[in-house]
């Protein structure tokens, strides 16, 4: 009995949150009626029969609702419970006071039960129930269908337990409603809050993104932009969004082919493209990107990533226009230099050492001074090269 009346966690946060209310009124509810009971037949003894009926039909209705609540029939057992207590509270008023005795005025409060572990929506179907039940009570006592006296009495005693134990009840749906409204409403602050934090979490990861975050419909209009476009390409995003993506290649052939792989393969990963920036500049990129889809799978746009390597390209530019002087450096030292050093070395070995003054000497001097010359304006052009070299180094450092 004690597994009947203990709280299983429902997976479904819906159903959950019925349950427990559920349970919250099953057992109240079943104690207060008894409780009514137990006034009635102190008050009326000779009903004591009715009372002990009316008392064994809820006590064995309630835990067998419990039950089914456990098994995970949360929704079937809420109509059939409310269902239950509205034919109950008509049976009653039928068989002792009718439309004018207490028992009818229960009917507000299975309205109020049902929009709190049914819905919002239910508590008219239920309002209508009620009211054409109603109605039924009515009519039987227009016709003298009814008794005339209420079961309970109609001492002022009685109307005040009654009133009471009405008003209390009243008390508890109306504290369980209002407990719902604020367990409702932290659960959508603390959302929003976590919400918030997740925005804002995103918002500094995005706006600090190095490289540009982009998103684009099919037809190429910028739909995102990512605000490191500013301090890449000059501009601000909302100068771009609503533009079309074309309007920025500096290739629009190699823009073509790309979107050709790209509605291919689905994506492209590190694709070079040249961009145009807000002051005319070309920007070397890579590119990656991918097709969105939508709920139905079908392609709705495009977003992905424009890194800058508009730096990586001058360096490279700039190696290569090294490496090419010092290939120069390399062929004249290797090609250009041996010549006149070859020619020194030759004219060296003809002179003679031992006779200054003769004659062959004077020949070969103005040779050598020719050779020397030689030399000397290939030095230049290796010590010019290297000054290019130089140059190139120090305006890649500014």
């Amino acid at each position: 009995m004690r597994n009947i009346f203990s709280r299983d966690k429902i997976h479904d946060p819906e159903l959950d949150r019925k349950a427990h209310y559920m349970k919250k009124i099953i057992l109240p509810v079943m104690g207060i009626v008894a409780l009514l009971m137990i006034i009635g037949i102190i008050v009326q003894p000779q009903f004591v029969l009715r009372y002990l009926l009316v008392t064994a039909i809820i006590c064995t209705a309630s835990p067998t609702f419990l039950f089914f609540i456990r098994r995970g029939h949360v929704k079937l057992s809420a109509y059939l419970y409310l269902s239950f207590w509205v034919l109950l509270i008509v049976g009653l008023s039928w068989t002792g006071g009718g439309i004018k005795g207490h028992g009818i005025r229960l009917l507000p409060m299975v309205v109020l039960m049902s929009g709190l572990i049914i819905g919002r929506k239910e508590i008219w179907v239920f309002g209508i129930i009620a009211t054409l039940s109603s109605l039924v009570l009515v009519i039987a006592d227009y016709d003298h269908y009814l008794p005339v006296k209420e079961a309970l009495g109609q001492t002022p005693l009685v109307y005040w337990i009654i009133s009471t134990t009405f008003i209390f009840t009243l008390c508890y749906l109306h504290y369980l409603s209002i407990s719902e409204l604020e367990k409702s409403l932290m659960e959508t602050q603390k959302e929003l809050f976590l919400r918030k934090q997740s925005e804002e979490k995103y918002r500094l990861i995005f706006e600090s993104f190095q490289d540009v975050y982009y998103q684009t419909d099919l037809t190429g209009k910028i739909m995102i932009v990512s605000p490191s476009i500013k301090a890449r390409a000059g501009y601000e995003p909302k100068e771009l969004i609503g533009r079309n993506v074309s309007e920025f290649y500096n290739n629009p052939e190699k823009k073509n082919s790309m979107m050709a792989e790209l509605m291919v393969n689905g994506s492209i990963f590190n694709y070079e493209l040249d961009l145009i920036a807000k002051d005319g500049q070309v920007i070397h990129s890579i590119i990656s990107s991918h097709v969105r889809h939508d709920q139905n799978g079908s392609p709705n746009g495009i977003e992905g990533t424009i890194h800058d390597i508009t730096l990586r390209k001058r360096a490279e530019d700039m190696l290569k226009l090294q490496n090419e002087i010092l290939y120069e450096v390399a062929f004249i030292q290797s090609h250009i230099v041996r010549r006149p050093v070859a020619n020194v070395l030759g004219l060296l070995n003809l002179v003679n050492r031992n006779e200054p003054n003769d004659p062959v000497n004077f020949e070969i001097i103005p040779k050598l001074e020719i050779a020397t010359k030689e030399l000397d304006e290939v030095i230049h052009q290796i010590v010019k090269k290297t000054e290019e070299i130089q140059n190139l180094l120090s305006n890649d450092a500014h």
